[in-house]
């Protein structure tokens, strides 16, 4: 029987051939990766719907919101650290799903179309309008008050009641909340409670437009208020309610304090 041949050192042994690798041109650009675009996750969707439905929010409320939303134990105050906070705006931004811009001395973050869909609405997005910030930044803290995990508080915002509300003439709050239908009311299954968010004393003509016209299944309003505005308002609203004969209920609170966040100077009758 033949010996088997012994290939020498020197012999190259044939192997599988090697893959053809097809080099992209300078004109289609540098390849990207497969892992390169943010991937959304329930929390980004869960922070982009309050941003989106408060049209716009400072960079520190969202630090709040998504201080609240972290599975892990945030910094402090229930607030996301600074460098995190960075780095998921950075994310965001990069992705296309926000933008942000220095207005009135603080960092706003605003939502694109396209975060505005991945968050599941409907809106346009917002030019923001600096004398209405004030009010907005206001109605965003009230609703971290109201609603302590956010987005499980039914908090119907002011952007989804105009769309409610169509045509209607209807008085438009900043807000509704699920209130207990109250007793009496005969064949109704939901009540509403209207949230105002008053940053300045309004004519008794304006308020009590805003009472007569308020929408159906109104059960009650509450008006959260600067301190000096407590007291003024809330014997304006006792006289008006009287007019109107003791409806609706109506409550006059202090504006809460939210940790690590403050509220903005007013201008002007925009809020």
């Amino acid at each position: 029987m033949p010996e088997p041949s012994v290939p020498s050192p020197d012999t190259a042994i044939a192997g599988p051939p090697r893959p053809r690798i097809r080099r992209r041109s300078r004109q289609q650009g540098r390849a990207q990766r497969w892992d390169a675009r943010p991937v959304l996750t329930a929390r980004d969707a869960a922070a982009l719907r309050f941003v989106g439905e408060q049209y716009a929010v400072r960079d520190d409320v969202l630090a709040v919101l998504l201080g609240r939303l972290s599975p892990a134990k945030p910094q402090a105050y229930g607030m996301l650290g600074p460098r995190t906070l960075r780095q998921r705006l950075g994310r965001w931004q990069q992705a296309g799903w926000v933008e942000r811009r220095r207005l009135l001395g603080h960092t706003w973050v605003l939502p694109t179309r396209t975060g505005l869909r991945l968050a599941g609405l409907q809106f346009d997005p917002w030019e923001p309008a600096e004398s209405r910030l004030a009010h907005h930044h206001a109605v965003a803290l009230v609703r971290l008050h109201r609603e302590a995990a956010p987005g499980q508080g039914g908090w119907v915002c002011e952007r989804e009641l105009w769309r409610r509300r169509g045509k209607a003439s209807w008085h438009l709050s900043d807000s509704a909340l699920p209130a207990p239908v109250p007793a009496g009311w005969q064949g109704i299954d939901q009540a509403w409670e209207l949230v105002e968010v008053e940053l300045h004393q309004k004519a008794r003509a304006r308020v009590v437009a805003a009472l007569k016209t308020r929408p159906p299944h109104t059960a009650a309003i509450t008006y959260y208020v600067p301190a000096a505005l407590h007291a003024p308002l809330s014997t304006l609203l006792a006289s008006v309610v009287r007019e109107l004969g003791g409806r609706p209920e109506v409550a006059v609170e202090p504006l809460p304090q939210v940790p690590g966040v403050t509220y903005m100077p007013t201008r002007g009758d925009a809020g």
